[in-house]
């Protein structure tokens, strides 16, 4: 069976797609994509700055415990990997309460695309990410699509509000995860 942001998450309440045409092979882009580093990221560095509070103004973000694509690098939503087709697309869930000032996740194998799919307690949130890498012509289309499940009510209008405004943010990680992967692949990147 495999598991795609499809299977893992078919219906749900927000979502969030970017995209950017890479001038390189799939095997190139997927291999650039896996090796990246959060101090590859200004604009990711800056906002998880400014997420991290008064620790991280003054010391800065520890980019040390953020090795290649585990996906760390979104940390505000520390994703694992619940799928992976190499060269073609690997998915990512989470499942917490993002509303929460340190949001907090259920006792729930992480990682287990099984676990998250049947998950359905109330009072959290759903998760699922992907990087999809389409051949196009002599480079490849990468695309990332995000969306997010409530669980009950509640959830879906506190989620909503703090959607209002982790949005934007939420955009220009993911537009600067493609920028740093089309600067890696560029001649002389």
């Amino acid at each position: 069976m495999r598991w795609t942001l499809e299977r893992l998450l078919p219906t749900f309440d927000k979502r969030e797609h970017h995209s950017r045409r890479i001038d390189a092979p799939p095997e190139r882009v997927w291999h650039e994509l896996m090796d990246l580093r959060v101090g590859e990221l200004a604009v990711t560095l800056g906002l998880m700055r400014v997420r991290g509070g008064p620790k991280t103004w003054v010391n800065g973000v520890d980019t040390g415990a953020h090795q290649g694509m585990d996906l760390r690098v979104l940390e505000s939503m520390a994703p694992r990997e619940m799928a992976a087709d190499p060269p073609h697309e690997v998915v990512l869930g989470d499942i917490a309460r993002y509303t929460a000032l340190r949001p907090a996740r259920p006792a729930v194998e992480r990682g287990d695309p099984e676990a998250f799919a049947h998950f359905d307690e109330a009072g959290w949130s759903k998760v699922v990410m992907n990087f999809r890498l389409t051949p196009e012509g002599d480079g490849t289309l990468l695309s990332t699509e995000t969306r997010v499940l409530n669980t009950d009510p509640a959830t879906r209008r506190a989620f909503a509000l703090y959607w209002g405004f982790m949005r934007a943010g939420s955009g220009m990680i993911r537009h600067d995860l493609l920028r740093a992967i089309a600067k890696k692949v560029a001649p002389g990147g």
